[in-house]
């Protein structure tokens, strides 16, 4: 009976620890092409009105939206390494000058 309980503890426990809370780089913006990929490119985070870009190193005013940033990443003026996908972004849909991003790598 012990044997049972342990494996049933240990089953659980595996399937809590594989469950993903963000998003998956496959699941965002799925359907968009991608125009441009962006490899090992240091940039910083931005806040604006609750919402957090990415801003390349470099770029005067083309804002990153990431679909799938994950919170301990979400600090304004953080400095980051980013490497991900840009989607080609309906400007009907966004604000100007953002461009869809989907993060494949992302480092503090």
């Amino acid at each position: 009976m012990r044997s049972i309980t342990r494996l049933i503890s240990i089953f659980l426990l595996l399937a809590m620890c594989s469950c993903k809370k963000d998003k998956a780089p496959s699941e965002c913006f799925s359907n968009a092409t991608t125009v441009r990929v962006i490899n090992n490119v240091q940039a910083t985070i931005k806040e604006s009105n609750g919402n957090y870009f990415i801003m390349e190193q470099g770029s005067i005013d083309t804002k990153l939206n990431p679909c799938n940033l994950n919170p301990e990443f979400w600090i304004n003026n953080l400095p980051v390494v980013i490497t991900g996908e840009v989607k080609l972004t309906s400007r009907n849909s966004q604000p100007c000058c953002t461009d869809n991003f989907v993060i494949t790598k992302i480092e503090k």
